[in-house]
């Protein structure tokens, strides 16, 4: 019972990370039909926020760790938010292999602001992505614009590798359901705002196309990911989880690829590799289960 039990929380958890691959291939379609950074980053977060409002009653006891909660949710929907805008102004690989530049973040941050200890795994892990992101990244041949984009990208992994560092060990003890509830409500205390702000021309798809990509970014790239993750990291070890992630990055590289037509270059998949690699090094210490449900709350 036990194997089986191990069998079927690795199966959610590599359907988790299939499903949370798609986000740059719907958001793509998304921007395609007119709309905005700022509604495409609200639409993705909306149903999750929705189906997770089941989970915000907590104890006023644990109030404080529900601001933090927010805080971070918030500085996650900027994260999202400069990581789609990317999207559109940078090659979509590079974008996505930015973001997977992750661990040397939660390294550095572990480091300097968490005094965390270094192992030989982790330093190497770190190494290895920063040798992919200088492969795709050429300051020489971007734009103003693009240079902006590129250092807004930067953001979304710097937000996620601080959130991983402190749901290790968080102030508070409060149920992952609560986490992602509270998350996703700050992320909408920023997008809600921006949104109407930014007085979109375009608040829906105008193509059938469109209404499928709105529905896969919120409920197959957002919802159904972030169910299965929660419910399979349980029945899973946390190292397995670490080596299935990797696959969210396979996904959302090939399915822009295949789907819309942008090409990979041999540096773009060499890059692409040495983070599959640097994902699957283990670390030697234990992974708390609240590391890993990080995951579910950025993208």
């Amino acid at each position: 019972m036990a194997v089986k039990m191990q069998m079927n929380g690795s199966v959610m958890v590599l359907l988790a990370a299939i499903g949370f691959g798609f986000n740059p291939l719907f958001a793509q379609i998304l921007f395609a039909q007119g709309m905005s950074v700022e509604v495409v980053t609200l639409c993705r977060f909306i149903l999750p926020d929705i189906l997770l409002s089941f989970y915000l009653r907590t104890p006023s006891v644990l109030w404080p760790e529900v601001r933090r909660m927010i805080i971070i949710g918030f500085a996650n929907a900027l994260g999202v938010l400069g990581y789609f805008y990317a999207l559109q102004t940078l090659t979509p690989a590079t974008a996505i292999l930015i973001y997977y530049t992750y661990p040397f973040f939660s390294l550095l941050i572990g480091i300097l602001a968490f005094k965390r200890s270094l192992s030989v795994n982790a330093l190497l892990s770190a190494v290895l992505v920063l040798i992919a992101a200088s492969l795709v990244i050429d300051p020489s041949q971007l734009s103003i614009a693009s240079k902006w984009a590129l250092l807004g990208c930067f953001l979304a992994p710097i937000v996620f590798a601080f959130q991983i560092q402190y749901l290790a060990k968080p102030k508070q003890n409060l149920t992952a359901l609560s986490r992602m509830a509270w998350g996703t409500m700050g992320h909408l205390v920023v997008l809600i705002p921006l949104a109407v702000c930014t007085s979109p021309e375009v608040a829906f798809p105008h193509e059938i196309n469109g209404w499928w990509a709105l529905l896969g970014l919120a409920f197959l790239a957002a919802a159904l990911p972030q169910y299965l993750f929660v419910m399979g990291a349980v029945n899973t070890k946390p190292e397995v989880i670490a080596i299935l992630g990797a696959v969210e990055l396979v996904v959302a590289m090939l399915s822009c690829a295949l789907f819309l037509g942008q090409a990979l270059t041999r540096l773009d998949i060499t890059a692409m590799l040495l983070v599959i690699v640097a994902l699957g090094i283990r670390d030697p210490k234990p992974i708390t289960m609240e590391h890993e449900v990080a995951k579910s709350v950025v993208i």
